[in-house]
């Protein structure tokens, strides 16, 4: 019988359809959208490379993490759910490999330096409910580093045992979420385009630190908004997100909204980012608990509908 409930409430078809396949490329769709603006700011034109790498490192990173979450699910339902779900298993592995051939072809095509600074900003992503155990990475450093310096450092006696996950680092997993999606998209797409960010075209009303710090601030919040809807029971399991380190959902709201309206107060000369600003404000007060999951697409897109606003509105005006 708990078999039973386990697959017909948690592991049904479109839910795992859901999780492992539409969820990420729904988040993958904002960096389309975000990626593309900023090649045509920097450069004047959209540079596939990057746009595809921040795409396909979004569905991969979000789509492995919930395979692995979906298939412990489906095997403590037994041999009889694993056997239904093997096509689908299959399925989403090709789905997976096809994003991978896609992300090694965008960076052969591109330069070195965008490889590099997609590694930098995607290793979190893809480690970051893996445990990890600084003893052994500080061991790793130490074989690299001269054997002299290592053993003036002392790492194996100073550095400690235990594991950590990077998403429970305590109040971190938001910042380092707006950190991989808002700082870690531009610096691959100017990377790849080798162009000045300070470059003679002027693509009013935007520049390109109000979109990083824009872009940056709206992940961290839409992350924080998932931890507020969470809130029972991250801190009934103690995981140490923002809401629960403040203790209340109400002062995560109230600190939400100030950050934003800081946001929206240093562009106020960019309608667009003002428009997203003013929906993200509104947004932290009406998505809550009792809100369905789907509803907080909504904040995962409050730039996305914008920017293509932006998009539809320079097309019809050439």
């Amino acid at each position: 019988m708990l078999s039973l409930a386990c697959l017909t409430k948690r592991s049904d078809v479109s839910g795992f359809i859901g999780a492992v396949i539409i969820r990420p490329v729904v988040v993958a769709i904002n960096s389309l959208v975000l990626a593309s603006l900023m090649s045509y700011v920097i450069a004047e034109r959209l540079d596939w490379r990057p746009i595809t790498v921040c795409v396909t490192c979004d569905i991969l990173a979000v789509g492995i993490d919930h395979f692995k979450d979906q298939k412990i699910v489906i095997s403590a339902c037994g041999a009889a759910a694993e056997q239904r779900f093997a096509s689908l298993f299959f399925l989403t592995r090709m789905f997976l490999v096809l994003n991978a051939s896609l992300l090694v072809i965008a960076l052969c095509q591109g330069s070195p330096k965008m490889t590099i600074v997609t590694a930098i900003f995607t290793t979190p992503a893809f480690l970051w409910a893996t445990p990890l155990n600084p003893r052994r990475i500080g061991a790793v450093i130490q074989r690299i580093l001269p054997a002299k310096h290592g053993q003036e450092v002392g790492y194996s006696s100073s550095i400690p045992g235990t594991p950590f996950v990077i998403k429970r680092v305590p109040g971190m997993k938001a910042i380092f979420n707006g950190i991989i999606r808002g700082c870690g998209i531009f610096f691959v797409v100017h990377s790849s385009l080798q162009a000045s960010w300070k470059s003679a075209f002027n693509a009013l009303p935007w520049t390109i630190v109000e979109i990083v710090i824009w872009s940056t601030v709206n992940r961290i919040i839409h992350s924080v908004m998932t931890d507020v809807r969470d809130f029972d029971e991250d801190e009934k399991a103690g995981v140490p997100t923002i809401p629960v380190l403040l203790g209340s959902p109400l002062k995560t709201r109230i600190l939400l909204t100030v950050s934003q309206a800081a946001v929206l107060i240093a562009s106020l000369g960019n309608p667009y980012i003002l428009g997203s600003s003013c929906f993200m404000i509104a947004l932290v007060w009406i998505l809550g608990k009792d809100s369905p999951k789907d509803s907080f697409v909504l904040s995962i897109h409050s730039q996305s509908i914008f920017i293509v606003m932006y998009a539809v509105i320079k097309c019809w005006s050439l």
